[in-house]
C-alpha cells in the first residue's frame, strides 16, 4: 500500500527526538495532525531577463492606463498566458509599482529583490543588504533554507553549468548565495541523501556526517583552550558545522519522503538545450518543495546571452531586446512567454495535487514570476509587474485578481519597496519599510513607505 503523505509526516515526527528540529517537527506534526494552519508557507521565485512587457501580460478586458482592482474570473488571459488559465483562481497579475530607486538598463543585478542601486553593465556592484527572497526564507526553515537554480551566470554572461552566482539573490550585505547551474548535480545535492544518479550518493552521505560529527567533537574540544579574544572565531566555525550536521540528521529522517518524491533522472537532467534545462530544474525545484527538502527556491531562468533554439529562435535576449530578430519583439516575447507560463503550470499543478490540510500545498505556496529588468529592456524601472500563483497561505488578497496601482508620480502610486514590505509583514517580518525609498517621489512630498496594506488579509 502506498504510504500517504500524511502516515510518512506522522512517522517523520515521531521517529526524531532532539530540541534541534523543534521548528521543523513542530510544523511536521501539525501536518500530519492536519492542522492546515500550521502549514509551511513555501515561495518559489522565477526570475526572467530582459524586462516583462506590461502589455504582454494585461488582458484585454483591462487594457488602459487608469489604475485597477479587478476579479480574474470570467476574464480571458492573453494567449500566451493560456497554460494559467486552469489556475485563474489562484492567480494575480499586480502591475503599476515603480523601481527608480533601483538600476535600470539590462539588469537592476540584487536590485530586483533588493530594492536599491547597484552595479552596472557588467559589474554586479555592492550587495548592502540580504534580498527578500533570502529574508522570506527565514520565515519558514526547511533542510535547505534557500535553493538557487540557474540556467545562465549573470546578466550578459556565457557561463553556463555548475555552481554560477548570477548577481541576483543575497543572505547578507556582501554575501552572495550561490546557484547550480548543472540539473543533474542539483538533483545529487538535493536527493543524494536518500537516492543517487550513479548509485553511490548514500555512502557520500555517511561519510560526510561522520566527518562533520567529528568536526564538531574536535571544535568543542578546542574551544576550551583558546583564549577567548579568539573563542568567536571558533564559534563562527561550530556553529556552521552544527548547521551542517543537523541538516544531515534531518535528511536522514526524511529518506522516506524524499525517495517518494524525487523526480525520475532522465537525459533531460543532462540536456544543453535551454528549454529542457529550465524543465529540469523546475522538476527538481518542484520536488524538492513536496518532500520538504525548501521552502523557498528562486530560479533564473534565462539571461541576456539564452537563446531559445527550442521555440524556433535564433537570435538570443538580448538581441530580441534590441529588433535584431526575423520575427517581432512582441512575437519572440508571446513565445518566451507561453513556454515560461507552461512551465509554471507544471509546477503549480503538481502542489495542487498534493493534499495539505483542508486543501493542497498549492494553497500554502506563493510563485512569483517577474524580471530583473523590470518592465522591458534596457528597463526605466518605471513599472515592475509582477505574475502571482498559489493560495499565499490566505495571507495575501491577491489570488484571482488583476490590480494596477496609479503610474509612477501620480497620487496612490507606489513602488517595488512596498511589495516586498508587504510580503515580509504577511509572513512574519514586520519590517517598517523593506529596501531604499525613491528619493524623487520623496523630494516632491510623496511618501510611499510601509506595505500595500489593502494587500494583506
Amino acid at each position: 500500500m502506498a504510504t500517504t503523505r500524511r502516515n510518512l509526516l506522522r512517522g517523520l515526527s515521531l521517529g526524531a527526538g532532539s530540541c534541534l528540529f523543534d521548528p521543523l517537527l513542530r510544523q511536521v506534526q501539525a501536518e500530519a495532525d492536519g492542522r492546515s494552519d500550521h502549514a509551511p508557507m513555501r515561495f518559489v521565485f522565477v526570475v526572467k531577463s530582459s524586462g516583462i512587457v506590461p502589455e504582454g501580460i494585461t488582458p484585454e478586458a483591462f487594457v488602459g492606463s487608469e489604475a485597477r482592482n479587478e476579479k480574474l474570473d470570467g476574464v480571458r488571459l492573453p494567449e500566451s498566458m493560456s497554460a494559467l488559465e486552469p489556475f485563474k483562481d489562484q492567480l494575480a497579475m499586480v502591475q503599476g509599482l515603480s523601481g527608480k530607486m533601483c538600476r535600470g538598463g539590462h539588469s537592476s543585478w540584487f536590485g530586483a529583490m533588493g530594492v536599491y542601486m547597484t552595479g552596472g553593465e557588467h559589474n554586479r556592484g555592492t550587495i548592502l543588504r540580504a534580498t527578500a527572497d533570502a529574508e522570506l526564507a527565514k520565515l519558514s526553515p526547511a533542510p535547505f533554507n534557500h535553493v538557487g537554480l540557474a540556467v545562465r551566470g549573470p546578466a550578459l554572461s556565457s557561463s553556463y553549468g555548475g555552481t554560477m552566482y548570477p548577481g541576483i539573490t543575497a543572505i547578507d550585505a556582501n554575501k552572495e548565495l550561490p546557484f547550480q547551474g548543472s540539473p543533474d548535480r542539483a538533483f545529487e545535492q538535493l536527493f543524494g541523501s536518500a537516492v543517487s544518479s550513479d548509485g553511490k550518493g548514500e555512502q557520500r552521505f555517511k561519510v560526510q556526517a561522520n566527518l562533520f560529527d567529528f568536526m564538531v567533537d574536535d571544535i568543542k574540544s578546542i574551544e576550551k583552550t583558546i583564549p577567548s579574544a579568539e573563542k568567536h572565531k571558533l564559534d563562527a566555525y561550530l556553529n556552521a558545522f552544527e548547521e551542517l550536521q543537523v541538516r544531515h540528521s534531518r535528511l536522514t529522517n526524511m529518506k522516506g519522503s524524499i525517495q517518494d518524491h524525487a523526480p525520475v533522472l532522465s537525459d533531460k537532467f543532462i540536456s544543453e538545450v535551454e528549454e529542457v534545462r529550465q524543465e529540469a530544474h523546475f522538476d527538481i525545484a518542484t520536488a524538492a518543495l513536496i518532500a520538504g527538502l525548501t521552502n523557498c527556491v528562486t530560479i533564473r531562468l534565462d539571461n541576456l546571452s539564452t537563446i531559445y533554439k527550442g521555440l524556433g529562435l535564433v537570435k538570443p535576449n538580448h538581441g530580441i531586446g534590441h529588433d535584431e530578430s526575423s520575427r517581432t519583439q512582441e512575437e519572440c516575447r508571446d513565445l518566451i512567454r507561453n513556454h515560461h507560463t507552461g512551465l509554471l503550470a507544471q509546477m503549480a499543478a503538481k502542489l495542487r495535487a498534493v493534499p495539505e490540510g483542508n486543501g493542497s500545498m498549492l494553497d500554502n505556496t506563493m510563485i512569483i514570476y517577474f524580471s530583473d529588468a523590470a518592465n522591458k529592456h534596457h528597463a526605466d524601472c518605471l513599472e515592475w509587474p509582477y505574475v502571482v500563483i498559489g493560495g499565499c497561505g490566505g495571507r495575501l488578497d491577491l489570488p484571482g485578481r488583476y490590480i494596477r496601482y496609479p503610474k509612477y508620480g501620480e497620487k496612490g502610486c507606489r513602488t517595488i519597496g512596498n511589495w516586498w514590505t508587504t510580503l515580509l509583514n504577511a509572513y512574519g517580518n514586520p519590517v517598517d519599510h523593506y529596501g531604499n525609498e525613491d528619493l524623487v517621489l520623496k523630494q516632491n512630498g510623496v511618501s510611499v513607505r510601509g506595505p500595500l496594506s489593502e494587500l494583506i488579509v
